[in-house]
């Protein structure tokens, strides 16, 4: 026969088992919501429109022939393009260099999409021999960008970012022998 100091017992662990059961659950639920949060607050948010695209190695021969490779997300469907840089955290954008695919080269003024991006930006259009025939500014309330330059390609990064690599006006790049990486 059990005592009843043994039944009180096993009443008040039972009660702490669930008190410490609703703490962890509460833990967790507040770690799924918050942590997002912490994460674009510190800036080095990278939204899933942008981890979800392909990554590749860009060769480009800087302005004083020398060789680089870039290392660069890919903007190839509708999708990723009207995506773009949007959301990026101003520490992710240090590192992040987008590269944006129409499916040919265009022949009009062809529109970006700069919603929602937080910091100035630089695009560098690449034309149709891989030289860059333009480096574009993109402030960071803008909404969007055109780009009358016939191209097929366009690179884009945080401001300052593509000057520190060596991509400038004139200097030559080669999407046509992108490795992908994944």
């Amino acid at each position: 026969m059990e005592s009843e100091a043994s039944r009180n017992w096993n009443k008040v662990l039972g009660i702490s088992v669930a008190v410490v059961i609703v703490i962890g659950v509460a833990f967790v639920i507040g770690a799924f919501a918050v942590g997002p949060s912490r994460a674009k607050a510190g800036g080095g948010y990278l939204p899933s429109a942008v981890l979800t695209m392909p990554v590749g190695n860009l060769p480009a021969r800087t302005a004083d022939g020398n060789a680089l490779t870039l290392l660069v997300r890919i903007a190839e469907t509708p999708e990723a393009r009207k995506a773009g840089l949007a959301s990026v955290g101003t520490k992710a954008l240090d590192a992040t260099v987008l590269l944006y695919v129409q499916p040919k080269i265009t022949t009009a003024r062809i529109t970006y999409v700069m919603s929602g991006i937080c910091a100035p930006l630089e695009l560098a259009v690449i034309g149709e021999l891989g030289d860059i025939v333009a480096i574009k500014k993109v402030e960071a309330n803008a909404k969007s960008i055109a780009i009358t330059e016939r191209h097929r390609y366009v690179l884009a990064a945080k401001e300052g970012v593509l000057g520190k690599l060596g991509i400038v006006k004139g200097v030559s790049v080669s999407p046509v022998d992108m490795k992908r990486i994944s």
